[in-house]
């Protein structure tokens, strides 16, 4: 599913010419010096030959650029975030992931791994004028073949990080669980896992596949954790809207299953709705087709909703995505939106019927919940398994 309106990313890209330009101009001259908050992008395209990019700003400030939780807590809206994004740049190199150049991987581990914001020299050779747009991965605007870098400072590596970098027992899904527990950001951990700097054969993963394995891997790891909660009995919704993206979340009462259906309306004219990817208790064998990387993020996001208040639910999200989400900025979209709505008080039913009614009345556009649920659909067909 795209999220893009073409109009809306011209006319943004338009108003930051100037800006973009001015990051061009110093780009050619071949020798620069930037910053990197710190960021990397493995790319997936001729896997196993893959890009490798140092992600970098000529901007001090470079922390800004790639902060998910400080723009939805100060409410960055989407123009300003895709117009900070679009200004950054990827210099990139091509790496066998069968055998890297061990001494330049070693280097980009050190520079993703950093908690500080690094000052770095680039050497770069040919530019590209080329805005890059994913569902999954957070946009930059240029880019450039990259000859050589070199760190200009010390970086500073907090201890659970460097246990599970140095630590070759340390298998990936285990690293993951730990640097969790031990108060890593996910967004973090997905751009280590990416850059191969983790588990007991360690090698580079695109950094799209990398996010949604972080995501589904904390996400299977809590699933196991609040299926030794008691089932809650409760009916009741939580709504909210975080960058163009409209949430209703619905908890109803009995052991732990999962569903997301989306909605977009690309142009405030044309909606859609998509099949939506679901689960019930006893989880899932093979990855979802419809809803991609969003599927695991907002199921993390309602997992650590779930593990606060130590029950189990039936959860079932209805994500809309609004003409104001005009260019995809990366599934942290829905992972941190997710988390910020489920803060928010939830509002209660009596039961399903009047649940499902209360849904529909949030619903920015409507869609017939109790037939395209499949989880709804289970419930009331009573096609309930012994494992739902």
């Amino acid at each position: 599913m795209k999220i893009i309106s073409v109009k809306s990313v011209y006319e943004e890209l338009k108003k930051n010419k100037k800006a973009i330009n001015n990051v061009i101009a110093d780009v050619k001259k071949g020798d620069i010096q930037g910053f990197t908050p710190p960021s990397t992008l493995v790319g997936e395209f001729n896997y196993p030959r893959v890009s490798v990019g140092i992600i970098f700003t000529t901007d001090e400030n470079a922390y800004l650029y790639d902060s998910p939780k400080y723009w939805v807590k100060t409410g960055y809206d989407v123009a300003k975030i895709f117009s900070m994004r679009t200004t950054l740049v990827n210099a990139r190199d091509k790496i066998d992931v069968r055998k890297p150049d061990e001494r330049f991987m070693q280097d980009v581990s050190f520079a993703t791994m950093s908690k500080n914001d690094l000052s770095i020299d680039l050497k770069l050779s040919k530019t590209y004028d080329k805005s890059f747009l994913s569902e999954t991965v957070a946009p930059h605007g240029i880019m450039a073949d990259l000859k050589s870098f070199r760190l200009n400072e010390n970086f500073r590596i907090e201890k659970p990080i460097e246990k599970v970098y140095y630590d070759r027992d340390f298998k990936a899904t285990e690293a993951i669980t730990y640097l969790y527990k031990n108060g890593i950001d996910d967004d973090k951990i997905n751009k280590i896992l990416s850059v191969g700097a983790i588990g007991v054969k360690r090698r580079l993963v695109p950094t799209k596949w990398a996010i949604t394995a972080v995501d589904d891997s904390l996400g299977k790891d809590l699933i196991k954790e609040i299926k030794d909660f008691d089932a809650g009995e409760e009916y009741f919704i939580k709504t909210g809207n975080v960058l163009g993206n409209h949430f209703v979340f619905m908890f109803m009462k009995g052991k732990w299953s999962f569903e997301l259906i989306e909605s977009w309306n690309r142009d405030g004219n044309s909606l859609m709705t998509g099949e939506g990817d679901y689960e019930l208790y006893g989880g899932r064998k093979d990855y979802v087709q419809n809803t991609a990387g969003a599927y695991y993020a907002i199921r993390l996001a309602v997992l650590e909703a779930l593990k606060a208040v130590k029950k189990q639910f039936s959860v079932i999200v209805l994500r809309e995505i609004t003409p104001e989400y005009f260019a995809p900025l990366g599934v942290w979209v829905v992972r941190e939106g997710a988390r910020k709505i489920l803060e928010n008080p939830a509002e209660s039913s009596p039961g399903m019927s009047e649940l499902i009614k209360n849904a529909k009345s949030r619903l920015l556009y409507p869609i017939d919940i109790e037939i395209k649920s499949k989880v709804i659909n289970l419930k009331e067909k009573q096609k309930i398994l012994s494992d739902f």
